[in-house]
């Protein structure tokens, strides 16, 4: 077995017990690029595996993954049932961002269905300590001992039970222009109140000392062109993380918590080492730091989870399940980018360390985690390790294959004699990419005006997300596989790519606007104004909105589309398109109700930008607000004509009744309840006649497939509907 060397900068060194190959019993499942109903997995014919036996009576009680066998899903159709509410438990960006890689709407899967609840109540009552739940890997941890452990394999449904992977995280070392922490550093005291707006930061006029890293991928370049990540939200996964710096207080944090604690605080706490936040404010800081005049991070208008998934206490060992946790979380909150300065390999040489057979994109458990949120959607960039120069010296989850793995350069573009090199055990070239890792300006934890340096791919890392998020705000119509090309086929040694460089140094702007991908870049982003977010409106007579103007990075003339719409699922209220920045919506508006609304900005060729903000406003309670209309006492929805159709039908109602306006809408369904189209969602004068076409095109203009679906017509507070057939 292969002792590797310290690691400069990296943040983590995990040893632990090698997965067995896929296929063989004791095996971590795959993960799967399509997840659909499929039957239970059989029981392994050990369930408990010899080396979790080894680890436990060497240790006494352990660390352990229990995989299941299923998660109660049965038939296919029951499989369908479950997944309904799932979206409950996920936010509009997370949804948004999964329909963006199916190429339609949000549709949920089997990695969304949690583990069944008496699956691990059922774990719990054999004494073990539950740690983490993974719906993904449909598995959870605990701490046991061997008697817990063989009460739990005897559970029919669990299917293999092995050890989770540990590692003592090596401290990063500084290159020396860093100075120490004073004597007696007192902790902070803990804030658990998370920024819910900010004011977008304005471009600097000084990057300090960032100037060059930030230059060497042409990020500066990029911010002139008016992308700053404002519309992106970026996950960091460290090891804890300073808020009161001043290269990272004027971020914007949307939420974080801290998974070796258990808690909702990422910041330094009892029981901590003194160190323990120094690694995750660098990272944090050379990402999306913004302290002008001192130093710049790539991506400072992102949006911040901060996830706390490293304990760096000496004698501690850290398992790799925290980082699956956290991507888990950070999958429902919406995060579009993860930028981990995090490997896992080997720390004591025991006959449970991963090996190099092990590096082969689909056996780790830390792995499948990366490879299943690049799956769905999420850019994820992470450090190669910092034991390079030999052949194979990559750490997972460098060895995914659907992610950004980061080597390190100097600013020179010369790779760094410790940057971990490639290939893969199965022979893929790693890095994929590389950035300025030697000599890296970062924030200093504890010292708020204090900006050092430090060398190791745990640097070079974040400058690679931070330009991932730059990409994503330009480009928000591209998969995360589309955002991982374009950065790797515009890097500077993209033609003769190798296992030192990857494919090179990568190119901000050569890769929003240089990519083979195509494409025309979406507006630049922009800010809602009025009603204010959180606001109070009084109604009657209208209400005004307005936002910002948008830019159009060819300069052509933009359309704005205003929606609002209720809190409660589908409540779509209003719709106005206008090429001017305000709208005023007279309509009726209950008393003491939340509405929220949106902008979109739209291009000539069609190409989006949803405004930087979602803003929400309540309804005063006074008496004097709009009573609506009544609804037409006589609607009739006619059959639409041709039924089946095979290329376009016609749609037909009429309303009879007392003259007025009254809110119409008219959405096309599947069996299941999804939204395929809305074709009308205006006011309509009663009495008044409608003919609607649908040419069998979703709301994505892609072409339905075969099947029964439903038309469903809401005049007023009435809702009537009719069924169809779609022929292809």
């Amino acid at each position: 077995m292969r002792r590797l060397a310290a690691c400069f900068g990296l943040g983590l060194i995990v040893v632990g017990v090698a997965l067995p190959r896929p296929g063989h019993a004791a095996s971590a499942p795959r993960v799967e690029r399509h997840a659909q109903y499929a039957p239970p997995a059989s029981r392994a014919p050990q369930v408990l595996t010899e080396s979790s036996l080894t680890r436990l009576r060497a240790e006494g009680r352990s660390v352990l993954w229990v995989f299941f066998t299923d998660k109660r899903e049965g038939d296919a159709a029951s499989f369908a049932r479950s997944l309904q509410g799932v979206g409950a438990r996920m936010t509009e960006h997370a949804k948004a961002r999964r329909a963006r890689e199916t190429g339609g709407a949000f549709v949920p899967d089997y990695y969304d269905l949690p583990v069944p609840a008496d699956y691990v109540d059922a774990v719990a009552r054999s004494g073990a300590a539950v740690r983490h739940v993974s719906k993904w890997l449909n598995a959870m941890t605990v701490e046991a001992d061997e008697g817990e452990a063989r009460l739990i394999a005897a559970l029919p449904f669990v299917r293999v039970v092995i050890p989770a992977r540990r590692s003592r995280r090596v401290a990063p070392v500084p290159d020396g222009t860093a100075p120490p922490a004073p004597e007696g550093l007192e902790v902070p005291p803990i804030r658990t109140e998370i920024q819910g707006s900010a004011p977008s930061l304005p471009k600097p006029t000084n990057y300090g000392a960032s100037v060059t890293p930030l230059t060497g991928i042409n990020a500066i370049a990029a911010h002139d062109s008016g992308w700053s990540a404002a519309t992106v939200i970026v996950g960091m996964f460290d090891s804890g993380f300073d808020k009161s710096h001043n290269a990272t207080s004027p971020l914007l944090r949307i939420a974080e918590y801290d998974f070796v604690f258990h808690d909702g605080e990422t910041a330094n706490q009892a029981g901590d080492a003194a160190a323990a936040w120094d690694h995750g404010t660098g990272t944090w800081s050379v990402l999306g730091g913004y302290y002008p005049v001192n130093m710049i991070g790539p991506a400072f208008n992102a949006r911040f989870l901060l996830a706390k998934t490293e304990d760096i206490r000496s004698e501690t060992p850290v398992e790799e399940d925290n980082w699956v946790a956290a991507a888990e979380w950070a999958d429902s909150i919406g995060v579009d980018v993860i930028s981990s300065s995090l490997a896992y390999f080997d720390f004591d040489g025991t006959a449970n360390d991963y090996t190099y057979a092990n590096l082969d994109g689909h056996t780790t458990v830390v792995t499948l985690g990366a490879l299943m949120a690049a799956r769905r959607g999420i850019v994820v960039a992470n450090a190669m390790g910092n034991t390079g120069g030999a052949p194979g010296s990559l750490w997972a989850p460098a060895d995914a294959d659907s992610i950004l793995s980061c080597g390190a350069v100097d600013s020179n573009n010369i790779i760094a004699s410790f940057s971990s090199r490639g290939p893969t055990f199965d022979g893929r070239t790693k890095p994929e990419v590389v950035a300025q890792g030697v000599s890296t300006p970062w924030a200093v934890a504890g010292m708020p005006s204090v900006v050092g340096s430090a060398s190791g791919t745990s640097l070079s890392t974040p400058l690679v997300g931070g330009a991932a998020a730059l990409v994503r705000e330009a480009h928000p119509e591209w998969t995360a596989a589309q955002v991982r090309q374009a950065l790797m086929t515009t890097a500077d040694k993209a033609a003769t790519p190798d296992n030192n460089y990857g494919w090179g140094r990568v190119n901000v702007v050569k890769a929003i606007y240089g990519s083979t991908l195509g494409g025309i870049v979406a507006p630049k982003p922009f800010n809602l104004l009025v009603p204010i977010n959180n606001g109070t409106v009084s109604k009657p007579p209208n209400v005004t909105f307005l936002w910002r103007k948008a830019f159009d990075p060819q300069g052509s003339a933009l359309t704005y589309k205003l929606q609002l719409r209720g809190t409660a699922p589908d409540s779509s209220i209003f719709e106005a398109t206008t090429t001017d920045t305000t709208v005023v919506y007279t309509g009726y508006l209950g008393p003491s109700k939340v509405y929220e609304w949106t902008v979109t900005a739209i291009d000539p060729e069609l190409n989006e930008r949803v405004s930087k903000d979602r803003f929400r406003f309540t309804t005063t309670s006074t008496t004097d607000v709009d009573i609506p209309p009544p609804a037409p006492p006589r609607v009739t929805l006619f059959q639409n004509r041709p039924n089946p159709l095979r290329s376009s039908t016609q749609i037909d109602f009429t309303m009879v009744g007392p003259s007025g306006s009254v809110p119409v809408t008219l959405r096309i369904f599947d069996l299941s309840g999804r939204l395929i189209r809305t074709l009308v969602n205006s006011y309509s004068a009663v009495p008044n006649g409608w003919s609607v076409p649908w040419d069998g095109l979703d709301g994505n203009g892609r072409r339905s497939a075969s099947g029964i679906y439903y038309y469903q017509l809401t005049v007023g507070r009435n809702t009537y509907s009719r069924s169809l057939v779609l022929l292809r």
